[in-house]
């Protein structure tokens, strides 16, 4: 088995490749290059950003509102805030030979 190289993300990516052979379907990693509403990314290695209708964010990587039940009681709303943000790394999913994007999750590296 080959040694898996880079952070986290890099090694997660690396796996699948490895584990989940599937040509028609791709995990890679990108960078937020505008924030929301005009969001925009650009997939490592690429020369070009993506516009906002060339792909599809995750709701849990948006600015939401949920409704929750705590131990039965009232109905309360929360609001979360912390949309995505320039510079933040996230993983993608091409599908359709990179004919449609789909940013899964934030990409989180906790080491060098």
């Amino acid at each position: 088995m080959t040694r898996l190289e880079g952070n986290g993300a890099s090694r997660f990516i690396q796996l699948m490749k490895q584990h989940g052979a599937n040509d028609s379907v791709k995990v890679e990693l990108a960078t937020i290059t505008a924030a929301p509403p005009s969001i925009k990314l650009r997939i490592d290695g690429d020369k070009f950003e993506l516009e906002a209708d060339d792909f599809e964010v995750a709701e849990h990587l948006t600015k939401h509102t949920r409704q929750i039940k705590i131990d039965g009681g009232a109905l309360q709303t929360l609001e979360f805030q912390d949309g995505l943000k320039s510079g933040d790394r996230v993983v993608v999913v091409s599908a359709n030979n990179d004919q449609r994007y789909y940013v899964i999750d934030k990409a989180v590296s906790y080491g060098a």
